[in-house]
């Protein structure tokens, strides 16, 4: 490009930021989607001037630095904060006293409303760049925006939330490299480990897709830092991120590395036998989670071989079938876990139930809401 449009494209890019929270939705999309067209548009005048040396002027040395992507993805960040804080305290405005506080909820009202059109305008500028044809040049960008799609799936503004999935469902297919990929762990790490709960679970809708498009390009190192974020979150303090992450590792251990599933079976055994002796003894004072993520550890290896009858199944089942006299939600899950294994292995079951002992198809028959099925 000659310098003139070059610009043109960087007066363009400062005048699209300042208007980000325009008042139409329209024109916010449109906002959205100039905006990926001007920054993938710099970005290649800027790979192109690299190689060319003599490509030299104060314009091309003001864009290196960049500055709009630090001004999105910190705004963006404080955008995020700031909605996902009006929505807790909605819950709280109906017993407000209005009378007393009518002014101060009108401006966080308004500053709410501000963020939500900003970061909606953000949302198509990343739908639209995760469809064009120029998307790897702006991996960087999207991977400091990978927490604001994750965090904000479901929120009280329906739009809002709409444009997140959409850019939830596109990012599914990207794949990062080297040096993105790092950075893109770390970011799923932390939003794993994020205060509000939705977070964590949509940071756990995301891994399985992403562990499977990168598992060629992972170090062993990031796929075991994942490994055990997912399990972590098995004694979570929200019983339905509990109950995803169980259902996450069971989807990894069915195509992931076998190592990895091994070592987390054994673990899984382990500490459930160790629990299950302990209650028997006394009742001791171990909280519902940790109960129930040890009890969901079994259920994810059970799961993970929904028609195959490897050597250490019959014991994991069989444990997990002992926790069916703990109470809810530790109970219903294991009547569940049982009832789909029973489902999975009908078929053969007159082949595969050799695979037991005695006591342990009396244990399965004692949980199955249908005793005769293991006799």
């Amino acid at each position: 490009m000659p310098i003139s449009e070059v610009q043109l494209h960087d007066n363009l890019l400062n005048e699209l930021l300042g208007s980000m929270r325009h008042s139409s939705a329209q024109v916010r999309e449109a906002i959205g989607v100039t905006l990926s067209v001007l920054c993938s548009n710099i970005r290649l005048y800027m790979s192109f001037s690299q190689d060319n040396p003599d490509m030299k002027s104060d314009i091309s040395h003001h864009l290196k630095e960049e500055s709009w992507v630090q001004l999105v993805t910190e705004r963006a960040s404080e955008a995020v904060a700031n909605i996902q804080k009006t929505g807790m305290s909605d819950s709280l405005e109906a017993s407000t006293d209005v009378n007393t506080q009518n002014g101060h909820l009108n401006v966080n009202h308004a500053d709410s409303q501000d963020d939500v059109k900003w970061m909606e305008t953000l949302f198509h500028f990343i739908v639209s760049t995760l469809k064009s044809g120029r998307s790897s040049y702006m991996l960087d960008v999207i991977v400091s925006l990978l927490h604001p799609i994750i965090s904000l799936q479901e929120t009280s503004n329906k739009d809002l939330s709409t444009l997140a999935k959409v850019a939830f469902e596109l990012l599914k297919w990207r794949v990062f490299r080297e040096p993105h990929l790092q950075k893109a762990v770390s970011v799923i790490l932390s939003s794993a480990n994020d205060s509000n709960w939705r977070t964590r679970s949509a940071t756990l809708t995301y891994l399985p897709t992403f562990m499977f498009r990168h598992t060629f390009i992972l170090s062993s190192g990031e796929k075991q830092k994942i490994w055990r974020t997912v399990e972590k979150l098995l004694v979570d303090s929200q019983v339905e991120v509990r109950e995803h992450a169980a259902a996450v590792l069971a989807g990894l251990m069915k195509g992931g590395d076998e190592d990895l599933a091994s070592a987390f079976r054994e673990r899984a055994y382990k500490d459930a036998n160790s629990i299950q002796r302990r209650r028997r003894k006394s009742n001791s004072g171990q909280s519902v989670a940790s109960v129930h993520g040890a009890v969901l550890a079994l259920v994810a290896s059970v799961l993970s071989v929904p028609y195959d009858m490897p050597r250490w199944l019959p014991d994991h089942i069989t444990l997990l079938a002992r926790f069916a006299g703990e109470p809810s939600p530790v109970k219903s899950t294991v009547t569940k876990a049982v009832a789909e294994f029973r489902r999975t292995h009908a078929d053969t079951w007159s082949l595969q139930k050799d695979s037991f002992t005695e006591e342990q198809l009396e244990v399965l028959a004692d949980t199955s809401s249908s005793s005769s099925y293991f006799a």
